[in-house]
């Protein structure tokens, strides 16, 4: 026998009728699908793709072409100095007879320090160092200067005949000799100054082919 609380209940929830309670019972909730420890991110699988990467990286580094040294081009030094002798008057020298493995990479005859018009090339040695000669007329303090990067003076030697005051550069390990005629004042003295960043060996060949130039 009902009471008339559980008959209001069945006129107020007809049949069919959802109660508003789950449709699923606790029990029968489906369960969400299992990670991968893959994708969770564990230190293990971090350290492998790592690992990967790297191994990459170091592929590519064995695989792409490296340039050990830069190689310039050689200039035309020879019509440079041709061309200096012929537009200034002056002597201006350049090396001549080389052996192998001397390349000249740069010439050129502009104004330097305090304006000087200056005839200077420069030649890779075959050790690998750098030569280069500078001449000018009248040479000021200021230039000569320059042209040592402020070296200091070694005191006088001989190559080949000729009398050089040496000047050394410390900081940069820049040899230089220098050669100031007496009469550097006068309109055809040609003052000197051949730097290096080489052996001295090499200087002394540098500067035992000196050779005047002939006008173009």
């Amino acid at each position: 026998m009902s009471t008339p609380a559980q008959d209001r209940a069945s006129e107020q929830a007809p049949e069919g009728t959802p109660t508003g309670r789950d449709e699923y019972s606790p029990a029968e909730q489906p369960e969400p699908a299992p990670r991968s420890s893959y994708s969770m991110g564990s230190g293990a699988n971090m350290a492998r793709s790592l690992l990967v990467i790297l191994g990459l990286v170091v592929v590519l580094i064995a695989i792409v072409p490296r340039v050990s040294a830069v190689h310039q081009p050689a200039v035309d030094a020879a019509s440079v100095v041709a061309d200096a002798v012929t537009q200034s008057g002056l002597a201006f020298e350049a090396p001549v007879g080389l052996p192998s493995g001397w390349t000249p990479t740069n010439a050129r005859y502009t104004k330097t320090t305090d304006d000087l018009l200056t005839w200077q090339g420069g030649w890779s040695t075959p050790s690998g160092g750098y030569i280069a000669i500078r001449q000018t007329r009248t040479a000021s303090p200021n230039w000569l200067r320059d042209a040592t990067s402020n070296g200091v003076p070694q005191g006088p030697v001989e190559v080949a005949g000729r009398a050089w005051q040496r000047y050394y550069d410390s900081a940069q390990k820049r040899t230089s000799l220098v050669d100031v005629p007496s009469g550097a004042a006068a309109e055809t003295s040609v003052a000197t100054v051949v730097t290096a960043t080489a052996e001295d060996s090499e200087l002394t060949t540098f500067t035992t082919a000196l050779r005047p130039a002939h006008a173009s």
